[in-house]
């Protein structure tokens, strides 16, 4: 992905990784639902680092909860202008869908006559907010263009074929 760097800020941290001090080079990806950023350490590794939006946890991008993320959580931390963290409880959806794992998080929740669903991809990313419209359609609100542009109609039309059936059983 390419960010145009003179809009996000641009830091270096200092870490222990395997117990020799390094560096690493960070850039903010705004997002108004986790604290994000890419960061490319001296070593040349690159990885996108989150904060998960249940518990605050850095993530490291589709490795999860590691030592890694722990630590650049603990750097980054430093310098963030806005931290995000509204605990917010996901309900999770797994299920086999044609010898495939179907496996979203969602938060649910009214806006004026509207049903929201922020949906989070299993690696609990945000990736968009799916609206149920009166007409019986759907509509998407993306975090970025780009997000919209990625997005897989098979996985939305299973989705909102799901999400009505969790508002059903919560009344």
């Amino acid at each position: 992905m390419c960010y145009d760097k003179k809009h996000f800020m641009n830091n270096i941290i200092y870490l222990k990784i395997d117990g020799a001090e390094s560096f690493a080079w960070v850039t903010e990806i705004p997002n108004r639902h986790h604290n994000m950023f890419k960061v490319i350490f001296k070593n040349g590794y690159e990885n996108i680092f989150f904060t998960d939006v249940e518990t605050g946890k850095w993530i490291e991008e589709d490795l999860g909860f590691t030592e890694l993320a722990e630590e650049v959580g603990v750097q980054i931390k430093n310098f963030v202008r806005n931290p995000i963290h509204v605990p917010k409880i996901l309900t999770w959806h797994k299920q086999i869908v044609e010898n495939e794992v179907l496996s979203f998080g969602f938060f649910n929740f009214m806006k004026e006559k509207y049903k929201m669903y922020e949906i989070y991809n299993a690696n609990k990313k945000y990736m968009y907010t799916l609206v149920e419209m009166d007409n019986e359609e759907w509509q998407i609100l993306g975090n970025n263009s780009l997000a919209i542009k990625n997005i897989d109609p098979v996985f939305v039309e299973q989705v909102i074929q799901i999400l009505p059936l969790y508002w059903a059983n919560a009344r």
